[in-house]
């Protein structure tokens, strides 16, 4: 089933909720690629590196809301994201050893999946009684 963008994920910082569903569209067209079997290399490359980059960029962004309002999980969601970035090297560390495999694909999705989920709801919906 698709992962789709529910009003309970609105943090209420305008900015990371767009940054958010982006990150959600990553994991629809991995979920769209899985789907028609068009899963590669070469698109498991560009995913790897377009989501980190993009990522990494809106854990910054994220960090700098929380701090700025003092919402008080703000170090608490700096040490998840540095977990999380951990285990995105370990996926591309093993996607350099074997490729696009179905196992690799799955695991990554599925992890991607959960985590953004249950980081959002636990954590940075958090900014919401910091607004």
């Amino acid at each position: 089933m698709p992962i789709v963008w529910k009003e309970e994920y609105n943090t209420g910082e305008p900015e990371v909720d767009k940054q958010h569903k982006v990150i959600f569209k990553y994991l629809e067209d991995l979920e769209a690629h899985m789907q028609a079997g068009d899963i590669n290399d070469r698109y498991v490359r560009m995913l790897l590196d377009n989501l980190g980059i993009f990522t990494r960029s809106h854990f910054c962004y994220e960090e700098i809301c929380m701090r700025r309002v003092k919402c008080p999980v703000a170090a608490e969601n700096k040490e998840y994201h540095g977990k999380l970035l951990a285990a995105y090297g370990k996926y591309c560390e093993r996607f350099e050893i074997e490729g696009a495999s179905n196992k690799l694909i799955q695991n990554l999705h599925d992890f991607l999946e959960s985590w953004l989920i249950n980081h959002i709801l636990k954590i940075d919906t958090n900014l919401r009684a910091c607004l």
